[in-house]
């Protein structure tokens, strides 16, 4: 088959269904839906809030004890930004002092597939992971 790599991925019917479907595509340009994509959510913080707020709902203190190395202002942007795609919902309560909370709509629940995808790759080439990731500090 022209264009198809053979022998790598032969066993992995989601690197087989990928390909097919790349083999479609002229060009993986800002008309691709994946690309479109991971414009929107293929990023560091955002992929990190995504994953907390599956635990459940958070206050923004909460997110900012766990996700490690997020300044304030990059989570409020970053949260601004997933209220706006629709992905997490900013409930305030009437208390004093105001206490608000961030959950995920269901449109951001939709992304526990392919954020438990990339979990399992993840754990899958761990060490090899963790070696890339060392000599890039």
């Amino acid at each position: 088959m022209d264009g198809i790599i053979e022998g790598k991925g032969e066993n992995n019917e989601n690197y087989f269904k990928l390909q097919q479907s790349l083999l479609l595509k002229s060009s993986l340009d800002e008309s691709c839906i994946l690309n479109q994509s991971l414009t929107l959510i293929a990023n560091k913080w955002t992929l990190l809030i995504l994953m907390a707020l599956m635990q459940g709902s958070k206050r923004s203190s909460e997110l900012l004890r766990q996700i490690k190395g997020i300044s304030p202002k990059m989570l409020n942007q970053t949260l601004k930004i997933l209220i706006n795609y629709g992905m997490v919902d900013r409930t305030v309560f009437p208390e004093v002092p105001p206490r608000v909370e961030y959950s995920l709509t269901e449109f951001g629940i939709s992304t526990a597939d392919p954020l438990m995808a990339l979990l399992n790759w993840s754990v899958s080439w761990e060490p090899q992971l963790t070696k890339l990731y060392k000599q890039t500090l």
